[in-house]
């Protein structure tokens, strides 16, 4: 019995090191447009790995299908890494995609608009089934928010279809628009939907306390 009770003792002491000095850091994976690209969360000491290789200041819906449908390839100190193995191997996947869309429809021509959005959340449902492919400790999307003061009941509407899209993975939808929407103190410019250091900080801070409380 002395003999059971010191194994157990010894097991429980070993299990209470290794929760203590278990690593906590988690790697980090941002794709889609510099929305994403946040240096806040890569200057975190939650998140020791952070790649930002696959963001672009043009990217739409699209192109973003298509490089992880056709796993794009790009060099990485060096050696060529593809998208589909940077997604295997990350805990957080934080994805800013279709800013460029519906901004681009808005400042050309809202003739169908609601079909044009219906469109996009089509292709945000393609996304999510060859994300959906990988496994990662958390998925977040960041929602679209309106920089002017018209077209609230457009941006509704899409954060509404989205989130639903989202919620069907068991992915977590950021509404990005509760935050930032019309707010010219977090923008770079009031006429463009790009982030000053003020809108990334704000982001960065729901990220992380969202990661620290799951």
């Amino acid at each position: 019995m002395k003999k059971i009770i010191l194994v157990l003792f010894l097991f429980l002491s070993c299990y209470i090191i290794y929760q203590s000095t278990e690593d906590k850091t988690l790697s980090c994976l941002v794709i889609g447009d510099t929305i994403a690209d946040n240096k806040y969360l890569s200057n975190n000491n939650l998140i020791t790995k952070y790649n930002n290789q696959y963001i672009n200041k043009d990217y739409r819906l699209i192109d973003l299908i298509n490089i992880i449908k056709y796993n794009e390839e790009q060099e990485i100190d060096g050696k060529k890494i593809s998208i589909h193995r940077l997604m295997k191997t990350t805990d957080i996947l934080i994805i800013s995609i279709g800013m460029n869309d519906i901004y681009y429809k808005l400042n050309d021509d809202t003739k169908n608009i609601y079909t044009y959005i219906n469109d996009m959340v089509n292709n945000m449902e393609i996304l999510l089934e060859e994300i959906n492919k990988y496994n990662y400790q958390k998925v977040i999307i960041l929602g679209y928010y309106n920089t002017t003061n018209k077209h609230n009941d457009l941006f509704t509407y899409l954060n509404y279809k989205m989130k639903r899209i989202t919620n069907k993975y068991h992915y977590q939808y950021l509404e990005l628009n509760n935050i930032i929407k019309n707010d010219s103190n977090f923008l770079k410019n009031p006429n463009n939907f790009i982030l000053n250091d003020q809108g990334y900080q704000e982001i960065s801070k729901i990220i992380v306390e969202n990661l620290k409380n799951n």
